[in-house]
């Protein structure tokens, strides 16, 4: 399966929503909405968010709550940003391999597994990476 873009990515949360979620599907339905807008819109709260910096990281609960918000809102100005949008995918993570205990006549204390670290479990996570020019 190929590299979905962001503009896919909304649409098919925001379908499966209104498939979920009746009173959404009203909302979602709205002639004066698009999705084309509704990334417009996403890009201008990412670009607030930033507060002038030159890029910002974003988590998808954040992007998708955007994307319901704008079609939820009737009085939202959508802005024109200049943007580039790169999803940063989460770090590999190596389940550690189990093997079968084997008998012996003195048994072998493993080590407990450690707790990840916040960090960690922070880059976990997927992120929405986006740049402003």
């Amino acid at each position: 399966m190929g590299t979905l873009s962001m503009e896919q990515a909304i649409k098919i949360y925001l379908d499966k929503r209104a498939k979920e979620d009746s009173l959404f599907a009203e909302v979602y339905k709205k002639a004066n909405k698009s999705i084309e807008e509704c990334i417009k819109y996403i890009y201008s709260q990412a670009r607030k968010l930033a507060k002038g910096e030159n890029a910002v990281g974003v988590d998808d609960a954040t992007v998708y709550g955007w994307a319901v918000h704008y079609y939820d809102e009737d009085n939202i100005k959508v802005e024109d940003v200049k943007e580039r949008v790169e999803v940063v995918a989460p770090a590999i993570v190596q389940e550690p391999v189990v093997q079968e205990p084997v008998k012996e006549e003195k048994s072998v204390k493993q080590k407990p597994a450690r707790k990840k670290t916040k960090q960690e479990l922070f880059d976990e996570r997927q992120l929405s990476l986006f740049s402003f020019e």
